[in-house]
């Protein structure tokens, strides 16, 4: 990780320009926002692990902040604080990036593993010059994964390392044979492997990873990933160094170069701020803002290229290290990155998870910088104490957006100006969880007026409506060790309806979550009318050797029939094949459904032709969950599934009102000749 102050240029900047123009003339005339929220478009799961966190060796994240050891007097689990333990788990933390940043391609990981007494010392070059122990290592990182049921993510060494020394890596941590890292493991005191589904492929190499070219980097990039390889049931999911700000060309050399290599880009970017955290006026509060708002057309400018060479959006962008970079503390080491946590930080974050929620279809992981003492902080700690920052809680009143369904809305909000410049007063996003409850959060940015809003759920009857508010009486409010409550949630009661409408008034500088409680329309889900239904589901059966699910549109049928259920066909020859089903499927009453695709190798289900679950890929026995609203009578299903080679298997569940977790029984599926 290194700050970035680049200068926003070119023809998306002059695209972002206009679009901030565009959104908030409409609103001019009446200066209120206009949301409306459309049910019948949810389609783009909000990924949970857009919430990740993010640890590095840096200052006191690790030590002090999360490791104290086991003889300190501070309360710990066999090191980790208790206090940072339980808060963490509040957040529900879906995954956690470590050991770094630019410490990670320095870090050699045998160093950090066996008797902590024996474990040779290390000095972080790239942190103030101090000595690093190794008392925290491997085994104590995914301890504390387990302990705040976290996944790990290991971000690998790359610039320094060998790969060798990252084969043996991934051998040690999660390879259950007889072999030299999983035995070394076992002398260790760990006797079963660990599941460490996420590795990066070095990081920041264009930087302190190495300063390398990208189409050096693309070519090592392959070499190491084609040694990272999979044991057990453990399956890699490989991120690759991406773009550092708006370096299109990076993106696009490795994009063209990387092959099937990777699964998932990073792109880091800081809201970079000369002053510290929480002293600044009115400039200040602007300057932040608006280059946080930046961050939408960062994803936009690489998803475009993305694009280009991955159309069906299988190559996810990670955004696996951003948040507000000040300048530290006033009496601090430069080299720890510690900074203080205010209001102004609380509506960053919250700008920015609307902006990867509206972007979920391809930003599938993000990471703040970071978790404990260090940059954008949820908590910090001094000695025994320790604070919850502003942060914290908005990271805590976004959890409901996991794993929900993004609503795409439209939005027209009035103009927050300041010496000449504007960005929209208010931004927003919303979504649907697999209770039928719609989350709508908003963020005004405007520090100095409230914000009149007007929210239209289409095709949903809101019967009630729960709603908590963080904001402050000043800018720089924050919470602090002598007073920790200072910015806090509380509960917001400034509201109507009327005519179906939200009506509300948004406070200056704040951040309102909503939850909604209705009915939806019976034309959100509707059946379907089927003639002459039959039992069972056609099958379509191709062979071919696989990475992904293929475009069966291009492919030649070697055989067709019908299955009861959605199990394999006969004679399917063990590997190296595809089916594809389709038919229909019979919904005894109105309500919302759950879909459960397990499946080795990849598989996906559509329902009424929306993908409903998305398992693809090459990996071990993997259950992917997702939902539809869906009204009694038939609907559309297909699904697709491929196989590898290795282990097989392939079911698919539902749940819904009456209905426990079940695989699909025979007499719910049907087809039709008509």
């Amino acid at each position: 990780m290194q700050p970035n102050k680049k200068t926003l240029m070119g023809s998306f900047s002059i695209f972002i320009s206009i679009l901030f123009i565009s959104a908030s003339a409409s609103a001019q005339n009446d200066n209120k926002t206009n949301i409306t929220v459309h049910l019948d478009s949810m389609s783009v799961l909000i990924n949970a692990n857009i919430y990740g966190q993010f640890s590095e060796h840096l200052g006191s994240c690790i030590y002090g902040g999360i490791w104290v050891g086991e003889d300190s007097p501070i309360p710990n689990t066999r090191g980790i604080r208790n206090d940072v333990i339980e808060a963490l788990k509040k957040l529900k933390v879906p995954v956690l990036r470590w050991p770094g940043g630019c410490f990670a391609d320095e870090y050699h990981w045998k160093d950090g593993i066996g008797p902590r007494e024996k474990r040779p010392k290390m000095v972080n070059t790239n942190w103030g010059g101090v000595v690093e122990d190794n008392s925290f290592g491997t085994h104590e990182f995914l301890d504390l994964c387990e302990l705040i049921g976290a996944e790990p993510y290991i971000s690998a060494n790359l610039g320094s390392g060998t790969v060798q020394e990252f084969a043996d890596w991934i051998q040690y941590t999660t390879s259950n044979g007889d072999n030299p890292m999983a035995n070394l493991r076992r002398q260790n005191g760990r006797e079963k492997p660990w599941e460490v589904k996420y590795w990066g492929i070095g990081n920041e190499s264009w930087g302190c990873g190495g300063r390398m070219r990208p189409e050096y980097y693309a070519d090592l990039m392959r070499r190491y990933s084609t040694f990272a390889k999979n044991y057990s049931d453990n399956q890699i999911y490989k991120i690759a160094v991406g773009p550092n700000v708006d370096d299109t060309t990076w993106t696009r050399v490795v994009m063209q170069n990387g092959g099937n290599a990777f699964h998932g880009m990073a792109l880091h970017y800081y809201t970079n701020n000369s002053r510290p955290a929480a002293d600044f006026a009115e400039a200040g509060w602007f300057d932040v803002i608006k280059k946080t708002l930046r961050m939408e057309e960062l994803i936009g400018m690489h998803s475009v290229i993305m694009d280009q060479y991955d159309p069906g959006k299988k190559i996810a962008l990670i955004v696996d290290e951003w948040g507000t970079w000040h300048n530290v503390e006033p009496g601090t080491n430069p080299s720890f990155l510690y900074q203080q946590n205010t209001l102004r930080d609380a509506l960053v974050a919250a700008s920015n998870f609307n902006i990867f929620h509206k972007h979920a279809d391809r930003v599938r992981m993000t990471n703040i910088a970071q978790m404990v003492n260090v940059l954008q902080a949820m908590i910090l700690t001094n000695d025994e104490k320790m604070l919850l920052t502003p942060t914290f809680y908005v990271f805590e009143m976004f959890q409901k957006h996991q794993d929900a369904i993004h609503l795409p809305m439209e939005i027209s909000a009035p103009d927050y100006r300041y010496q000449g410049e504007a960005i929209p007063a208010v931004n927003a996003s919303a979504s649907i969880d697999s209770k039928g409850l719609i989350h709508v959060s908003l963020a005004n940015v405007d520090p100095n007026q409230a914000q009149k809003v007007s929210i239209a759920v289409r095709d949903f009857k809101n019967k009630i409506v729960r709603a908590s508010l963080l904001t402050a009486d000043k800018m720089n409010a924050m919470n602090t060790f002598d007073h920790p409550g200072q910015v806090v949630p509380t509960v917001f009661s400034e509201y109507k309806i009327s005519g179906g409408i939200l009506e509300t008034t948004l406070p200056s500088k704040s951040v309102v979550m909503f939850e909604l409680e209705g009915k939806i329309d019976s034309k959100i889900g509707a059946a379907r009318k089927i003639d002459h239904p039959k039992p069972q589901l056609k099958y379509a059966y191709y062979q071919g050797v696989f990475m992904n699910l293929p475009d069966f549109a291009d492919m030649q049928i070697l055989r067709e029939g019908l299955v009861g259920q959605f199990v394999m066909p006969p004679d399917h020859g063990g590997s190296d094949f595809a089916v594809k089903y389709s038919g229909y499927i019979k919904i005894p009453v109105d309500g919302f459904y759950n879909f459960y695709a397990n499946s080795d190798d990849g598989a996906r289900i559509y329902i009424n032709d929306k993908l409903v679950v998305n398992n693809d890929g090459r990996h071990a026995p993997i259950e992917v969950k997702g939902f539809a609203v869906l009204n009694a009578g038939f609907h559309k299903i297909e699904a697709e599934f491929f196989q590898a080679g290795g282990g097989l298997a392939f079911d698919i569940s539902i749940e819904g009102p009456g209905l426990e977790k079940q695989i699909i029984p025979a007499g719910m599926l049907f087809h039709s000749n008509d």
